[in-house]
């Protein structure tokens, strides 16, 4: 039995290079921040967590994870419906943070 699953790749420049790399969740609040949400971060005793909100369209997305570590399926298509749903973008998300889903086998 073969296992397929997607992952997404994104291009970055490093030392006039490119090399490839799963979108993390710095990439994500970067791409937020293009879109017009503000930055709210929070920090509790155990854990910090950011927050973003989008004033025109009153949308507020919170997230849990290190800025370095990649970005969870479920992140990716909650943030997704938000912003289509919000008309903040009709672009899917990873066509916004990636050149495109690849099939890993």
């Amino acid at each position: 039995m073969e296992l397929t699953q997607p992952c997404f790749i994104t291009m970055k420049m490093v030392n006039s290079k490119m090399t490839n790399r799963q979108p993390n969740y710095q990439d994500l609040f970067l791409l937020l921040l293009s879109l017009g949400f503000q930055e709210k971060r929070r920090e509790r005793a155990s854990s910090q967590y950011s927050v973003f909100f989008h004033q025109q369209t009153d949308t507020i997305l919170a997230f849990a994870r290190p800025i370095d570590e990649p970005i969870t399926p479920a992140d990716m298509l909650s943030t997704e419906v938000h912003l289509q749903a919000k008309g903040i973008t009709d672009q899917a998300l990873d066509a916004l943070l990636t050149l495109g889903p690849v099939v890993v086998r």
